[in-house]
């Protein structure tokens, strides 16, 4: 398998959503408290009372917007331990390592029907085992291919969720230091305008985590998706389209009727 690393357990997940709500409320918190702060100082602003007002209506506006973006995400989160389950079944146990058994068990050395059997029907059954093995890895290469395709599905969720969770906690934190800031009354100005670009910087964050995660699904997962079409549509291991199996006629593959198709033991 071609992806490393691996994706969060149920528990690590769900802390991480538990962690970003409990960080939103406390930012939606810090905003209230910046928004009371500064307006507790307006009559100490004089003439510049109007454009702070303005700052403050513009930044609850980007504010509702962020969370209408970032609710987005948790209406459908991801369940990146069950793709990486099921990929894992499909390149180990018990579909995968099963098929890949019978690969290294597809040989002459293996099966040791030229040591024992002879006769037309024992050579037609041995000239069609080096196309079985090649059936069988065809098999185990696009179990692969659906593994890779599943696990990089599922460490990117995981990826998305840990860079929201950074972006969320530096923008609660800078708005506890801006809601203080505020309350000096002095700093209010400054404060809102703070507030006002730690919303706008968020909001990127936000967008741009997005629009990367989107960008792996448009490329990487997209072309991983597209190499297994291609895959399961070769048909070069299996002749029109169906298992391998001899051409000759082993209808009358019988052991004793007498006839030239007999299998026959090779040393009796």
């Amino acid at each position: 398998m071609s992806v490393t690393g691996h994706p969060m357990p149920p528990g690590e997940f769900a802390d991480v959503l538990r962690r970003i709500e409990e960080t939103m409320r406390r930012a939606e918190d810090e905003m209230r408290r910046l928004v009371d702060n500064v307006q507790d100082a307006l009559d100490w602003v004089g003439p510049f009372a109007s454009g702070v007002r303005d700052v403050l209506a513009k930044m609850w506006e980007l504010f509702r917007r962020f969370n209408e973006e970032l609710w987005k995400f948790f209406a459908q989160p991801g369940v990146p331990w069950t793709l990486w389950s099921h990929g894992n079944d499909w390149s180990g146990e018990p579909i995968g390592g099963r098929v890949s058994q019978l690969v290294a068990k597809a040989t002459l050395d293996e099966i040791r029907v030229d040591d024992v059997w002879q006769g037309p029907a024992a050579e037609a059954y041995r000239n069609t085992l080096s196309r079985q093995k090649d059936a069988l890895a065809t098999l185990k290469a696009s179990a692969d291919l659906i593994d890779d395709v599943l696990t990089k599905v599922a460490i990117a969720i995981g990826g998305l969720w840990l860079t929201l969770l950074a972006g969320i906690l530096s923008f609660a934190l800078e708005l506890i230091a801006e809601a203080g800031a505020a309350a000096t009354v002095v700093g209010a100005p400054a404060a809102a305008g703070g507030g006002l670009a730690s919303v706008v910087k968020v909001l990127a964050w936000v967008s741009g985590t997005a629009a990367a995660f989107y960008a792996f699904f448009g490329n990487d997962a997209l072309m991983g998706a597209k190499d297994l079409h291609q895959q399961l549509h070769n048909s070069s291991a299996y002749p029109d389209g169906h298992w391998p199996r001899s051409t000759a006629d082993m209808s009358d593959g019988s052991l004793s009727d007498g006839d030239g198709t007999d299998w026959r033991l090779k040393y009796a």
